[in-house]
């Protein structure tokens, strides 16, 4: 009889093992749609950034060309 228990502990083993492994790759498919929306958020805020980087660039040209025209205008910059 020590065959048949061991056949029924192993076959509860194995069904345990599977149950464990369902979750892991349910678990493992919830973190890759996390890292798929995390990633879509990075290239998001990296976009932006980079657009509001141009804008600062563009904004510090016309600072620096207004700058220079008070100093051709009045001859002192303020």
């Amino acid at each position: 009889m020590q065959n048949n228990s061991d056949i029924i502990r192993l076959t509860d083993e194995i069904a345990r093992l599977s149950a464990a492994l369902e979750e892991v790759n349910f678990e493992c498919q919830r973190l890759e749609i996390v890292n798929s929306n995390l990633d879509f958020q990075l290239k998001s805020a990296n976009r932006e950034l980079k657009q509001n980087i141009a804008l600062l660039e563009a904004l510090e040209e016309e600072n620096k060309k207004l700058r220079k025209s008070l100093v051709n205008a009045d001859g002192v910059c303020t």
